[in-house]
């Protein structure tokens, strides 16, 4: 079987600047892999090109050895990968139902012309995204005010809200921008507990994060990222003991 995904010398370049340079791993089916990396390495730029957000100066992006690397991000997202971001993207004024269910508009069987006619399918699919809705915000442990807009939620809620509404599309991979960025420690095991939860339930997850108690907790495998280059590769412990690693973060004489 191919890997979920596998990222073969993918490289990006802004005018003179090389964000990334010839990154490749793969990531295997109901794993949990961490990018890691200094402030600035290139992490971000790499997910983006993943998830179609933006092209790749070079090389391949496959899911289940399927070449997607010219797909739109739409695209992609109908074929099963859903991201959240390092900033929320949430649409701040429609609620926290409304939100989720924008996420499995693509999952619907009903067209235009069935909507604007207002057509039994139409209203089958409606009452479908609202149940699933709610099943996921549920499932999420969303704890705040499912009539509230997006933007007068609590910070904890507005991450767990934006989870629920990648799920919403049932995707094969998951792709977590910083999913505990700004959160206090008690937030941010939860988190832990929520992608442990994805993971048991079959899950494959990548995900960006800073805090390396996290990515420890988490990951069964983690790429360091720095400058734009992969630089480690490994399970959290041989990452936790890799000098390059340390050098990284730490710098040479410390």
């Amino acid at each position: 079987m191919p890997a979920m995904l596998s990222v073969s010398n993918l490289s990006k370049r802004f005018g003179g600047l090389q964000a990334v340079s010839d990154v490749s791993f793969d990531v295997e089916e109901r794993a949990v892999v961490a990018i890691v990396g200094p402030n600035g390495a290139g992490k971000t730029t790499l997910f983006n090109m993943i998830t179609g957000v933006l092209p790749a100066s070079g090389g391949r992006v496959l899911l289940q050895g399927q070449d997607i690397s010219t797909f739109s991000p739409n695209r992609r997202a109908t074929l099963g990968i859903a991201r959240t971001f390092q900033n929320i993207r949430l649409f701040e004024h429609l609620n926290a139902i409304e939100n989720v269910m924008t996420g499995r508009i693509c999952r619907g069987v009903s067209g235009v012309f069935d909507t604007l006619a207002w057509r039994s399918r139409a209203r089958q699919d409606m009452k479908d995204m609202m149940e699933r809705a709610h099943t996921l915000l549920d499932w999420v442990g969303f704890a705040g005010n499912r009539s509230s807009y997006a933007a007068e939620l609590p910070y904890g809620d507005q991450r767990r809200l934006e989870i629920a509404r990648a799920l919403a599309l049932d995707p094969k991979l998951l792709v977590l921008d910083e999913p505990t960025a700004g959160m206090v420690a008690e937030e941010a095991q939860g988190v832990v507990a929520l992608i442990k939860k994805l993971r048991e339930a079959g899950m494959t997850l990548m995900l960006i994060e800073h805090n390396m108690n996290v990515v420890m907790s988490v990951s069964e495998k983690v790429i360091v990222i720095n400058f734009g280059e992969k630089i480690a590769e490994g399970t959290p412990a041989e990452i936790r003991s890799d000098s390059r690693v340390i050098e990284a973060y730490l710098g040479a004489d410390d």
